[in-house]
């Protein structure tokens, strides 16, 4: 049978058998030569170029790109380089990296077919390039709103020192961000403040130590009882002061149990102003219509801690412990205020008058106070106390008992402003600004444009450097910006319109420096705000090692050098300008005739100009400007006062 089968075999024509044949070769060798390599090294380039197109328009861990699958695919052509071998097996080896294709070897189609594969995935990366297009794009990006809400649910808790990983996991997450949504982290300076809080702790934690360790206490006074008073608790120096308000507050309610609210300043005023209303009396400031207390004022209340000490004394009685200072204790230290400062009248002239302003040492003895009571009263007019309560309230009737009775108003309104912004304001080099009351800008993120600074090219919350801090500072205590040209700009200005002054012969108000003449630009200042019962000078000034405002002893923070500016009142101006005017009491109505009120005077002493040595007037007459001003001023001198060696 397969004789039969094989015999038209055997009769057919060779040349149809050799076509047959070599149509069958040359398919095989299609499908393994080198065009169906090239074929297939094509569709896998066309594929990586896809992903890789995807990666720059897409974000991180978008679930459009599978980068994990094309990334071998580069090197999978290599394999793919066997043409040699006849055998169809090879080319499934191209094919198979891919996802989706490695069906395709099993058709024998040409290679064509398997390049829509790969090309299917397309339609995904060509919508990636839209996220880069600006219209789209939110204007805050979610890592910025991340950190921003994260800040603010951190500043409305208690930063204790069991919050530090928190606090230091925000700071991480911010330094993750990019520098355009760093600049997007509005609250910035909430993050300063809460990390500058728990090196305020880390820092009394570890003076704790080291006292109870050596055994020493951190009292003020000699005598520990008096010392602790009611609380019990260490009384720390004025000199441990640093930025940071609450510190100043956290110190007032461990030592004294006394917190204040933020508007007391306020309640102060309105008592001082409904007196004034009740007695009919009217001061040089009031009839001027400035607003703003100066020297010629008489009515300057210079007992307003004595004040909060019997008010304290009376609620010690009263069997409270903890004492909180608001706009409810407004009518009960109204009373009190009445009772200390009595107005009196001037013998030869009963329309003219001024204050008693009375001290604890009169309540003592109209009240016949105990010797074992007077500890409380005694305690809250100690140095520490009048200290803390001025830089926390920033309020003048605290400022001027804590600077003594004979520094001028002048002085007085200038170191309020500076305590005004004592744990507000952080540090920011090169940092300047004349607006009259908080500037807007403070707070926000910027970057550091000035040179000279670590901190130059970095992102951080503006503020103001020390110099200036001392310009707002003056500028807001005489309420006139054109005060700018006065005080100066920048150390190395402000050193210049200063004047030679000896330690002793100086004042709160003054500015203070760390170096000399010699560096220039290269300086730090502050200014002087009191003394404490050591007999050691205090300064305020806005320090970059504390990231802000802060107040402490000048030595301790390297301060050697005193400069008197030349735009406060000299003793023979002050005397002058008292002279000139005196409040008044209307009676039933407001008197007004014959009441000079000398504001030329004060306008000469605003307008002081430096020249070649030499202080002028820039207006008025000749009298006025040989009497009013000293005839000259030596800049040259270098003989600047040095602070005594510890």
């Amino acid at each position: 049978m397969f004789a039969k089968r094989r015999e038209p075999f055997k009769y057919m024509k060779n040349k149809y058998l050799m076509k047959f044949l070599c149509l069958t070769l040359a398919s095989g060798m299609t499908l393994s030569g080198p065009v169906s390599v090239m074929a297939a090294e094509e569709t896998v380039t066309a594929y990586s170029d896809d992903f890789s197109s995807g990666d720059d328009g897409v974000d991180i861990g978008s679930p459009e790109t599978p980068t994990p699958e094309p990334q071998p695919d580069p090197v999978t052509p290599e394999p793919t380089v066997t043409p040699d071998t006849p055998a169809p097996e090879p080319t499934v080896t191209p094919d198979t990296p891919a996802p989706e294709p490695t069906v395709t070897p099993d058709t024998p189609t040409p290679a064509p077919s398997v390049t829509p594969l790969p090309d299917t995935p397309t339609p995904a990366p060509s919508v990636t390039p839209l996220p880069n297009t600006p219209t789209p794009a939110p204007l805050i990006t979610d890592n910025a709103k991340a950190v921003i809400d994260r800040i603010n649910e951190l500043h409305l808790q208690t930063i204790t020192l069991e919050k530090k990983s928190l606090v230091q996991s925000v700071r991480t997450a911010y330094e993750a961000l990019t520098e355009d949504e760093k600049k997007e982290v509005s609250n910035y300076n909430l993050l300063v403040e809460m990390e500058a809080r728990i090196q305020t702790l880390e820092t009394e934690k570890k003076k704790e130590e080291e006292n109870k360790a050596s055994g020493k206490n951190d009292f003020s006074d000699n005598n520990s009882t008096t010392a602790t008073g009611i609380t019990g608790t260490p009384v720390y120096y004025a000199s441990n002061i640093h930025a940071g308000k609450d510190f100043y507050l956290d110190s007032l309610k461990k030592n004294y149990n006394l917190t204040f609210s933020d508007d007391f300043s306020a309640v102060m005023d309105s008592i001082e102003k409904e007196y004034k209303e009740k007695n009919k009396l009217s001061d040089a400031s009031d009839l001027s219509g400035s607003g703003i207390s100066t020297s010629a004022d008489s009515l300057l209340v210079r007992n307003w801690q004595d004040i909060l000490a019997v008010y304290i004394y009376q609620q010690s009685k009263a069997g409270k412990t903890e004492f909180t200072l608001d706009g409810s204790c407004k009518d009960d230290l109204a009373k009190i205020f009445a009772e200390m400062n009595p107005v009196v009248r001037d013998k030869q002239n009963i329309t003219h008058v001024t204050y008693g302003n009375r001290k604890i040492n009169y309540y003592i003895k109209k009240n016949k106070i105990s010797k074992k009571d007077r500890k409380v009263l005694k305690k809250y007019v100690e140095t520490d106390c009048e200290l803390l309560c001025a830089v926390v309230t920033a309020a003048k009737g605290f400022v001027r008992e804590s600077v003594g009775d004979d520094v001028s108003e002048e002085r007085v309104n200038v170191i309020s402003s500076a305590y005004s912004l004592v744990g507000k304001v952080g540090y920011f080099w090169g940092g300047k600004s004349t607006k009259i009351g908080t500037d807007p800008s403070w707070g926000t993120a910027e970057k550091v444009s000035a040179e000279g600074s670590k901190s130059t090219g970095t992102i951080r919350a503006y503020g103001l450097d020390c110099s200036g801090f001392v310009t707002w500072a003056v500028i807001n205590g005489y309420q006139d910006q054109t005060m700018q040209a006065a005080v100066g700009d920048g150390t190395s200005d402000q050193w210049e319109k200063a004047n030679v002054v000896t330690e002793t012969d100086a004042q709160p108000g003054d500015l203070v420096f760390q170096k000399g003449p010699e560096a220039g630009s290269d300086n730090h200042v502050g200014i002087l705000c009191g003394k404490t019962d050591a007999g050691d000078w205090i300064a305020v000034h806005c320090s970059s090692s504390k990231n802000g405002v802060t107040v402490g002893e000048a030595y301790s923070a390297s301060f050697r050098y005193i400069r008197q500016p030349s735009f406060y009142p000299t003793e023979a101006q002050l005397q002058e300008m008292q002279n000139s005017s005196t409040a008044i009491s209307s009676g039933s109505d407001i008197f007004t005739a014959d009441v000079k009120v000398n504001n030329t005077l004060q306008d000469a002493i605003k307008s002081n100009t430096i020249s070649d040595g030499t202080a002028t007037l820039t207006s008025g007459t000749e009298e006025e400007k040989t009497s009013i001003l000293p005839k000259t001023i030596d800049l040259s001198k270098s003989d600047v006062t040095i602070f005594k060696a510890k």
